[in-house]
């Protein structure tokens, strides 16, 4: 058994399940009937976390006076019109493996780098090796598999679960160090005054840092996560201000949050990135919605 941390400082406990599916996560004091905790939060049958984020407006992109941010940062107000619920965590491994039938991640037993983790136990890591077309995969399967909707989150979902009530470059602050996240632990790599911290030089298990105040853990760091949307570098300035979903046409797809190896300024609450659809490599993975009539 392993101690997370909430928000508020609330111990999260990571038992194992004998016999079971595997590992259970507990965001609270105790474990959910039926697969239900309280009202806003969910587990389903691969024990994904599931938190509901409310319904709200905020700032999208960052303003002009942000250090480093990009020209396709535009900020605009965004309305997200009904609540959604989001992963907790990011995919992990043996989520993945449970809906998929394989594990294509680089950082474990079986992957490129088994020469590091050959006596490792990678199911908590985070899934990566992963394309957008491998993920909507994943969503497909695992909503016949639930007789649910699962998706990816739109750009917008993800910047204000992200944000979480947030308007500083972070969403603990203004200043980030890889003492707060698993990022690029390098002097050159922090953010503002913060001082270098740790460097892993690969991802770690989830929920090994505190969370936002929407409970969502690993938003910056860890890996990138894929996003819906097509990427546009002038689409903010056209988007429409309720619940957009995107460019109706591109080549990449929008990953968001930064990875383990990235420096500060890309993990950013509004920094964008993109890849294109069918591209894999060892610092993208994502989260999923799973939608609820």
């Amino acid at each position: 058994m392993r101690t997370l941390l909430t928000a508020t400082g609330v111990i999260v406990l990571v038992a194992s399940v004998v016999g079971g599916i595997g590992l259970y996560c507990q965001l609270g004091a105790k474990q959910p009937k039926d697969g239900k905790k309280d009202e806003d939060e969910i587990t389903n049958s691969v024990d994904m976390v599931f938190v509901r984020i409310p319904k709200g407006k905020f700032l999208m992109g960052s303003p002009q006076s942000e250090a480093q941010r990009m020209p396709d940062e535009f900020q605009h107000e965004v309305a997200i019109t009904r609540p959604f619920w989001l992963g907790a965590y990011e995919v992990t491994q043996r989520q993945y493996e449970l809906v998929m039938g394989t594990n294509p991640s680089y950082f474990s037993a079986t992957g490129g780098g088994k020469a590091r983790f050959a006596r490792k136990d990678t199911s908590e890591y985070p899934v990566e090796r992963v394309s957008w077309n491998d993920a909507l995969a994943f969503c497909k399967k695992l909503s016949t598999k639930e007789k649910k909707t699962y998706r990816l989150p739109t750009e917008a979902e993800w910047e204000y679960a992200c944000r979480a009530g947030s308007t500083t470059p972070f969403h603990s602050g203004k200043t980030f160090t890889s003492v707060l996240a698993n990022i690029n632990g390098l002097k050159y790599a922090s953010y503002g005054t913060a001082e270098a911290g740790p460097f892993h030089r690969n991802p770690v298990p989830i929920g090994e840092y505190k969370p936002n105040a929407f409970n969502l853990c690993d938003m910056h760091g860890n890996v990138q996560e894929w996003c819906a949307d097509w990427h546009g570098l002038e689409y903010y300035k056209i988007s429409p201000k309720g619940d957009p979903q995107g460019p109706d046409k591109g080549t990449e797809r929008v990953v968001r949050g930064g990875a383990w190896a990235s420096s500060a300024k890309t993990c950013r609450s509004a920094a964008r990135h993109r890849l294109a659809p069918d591209e894999r490599n060892y610092s993208t993975g994502f989260r999923v919605v799973m939608e609820i009539k």
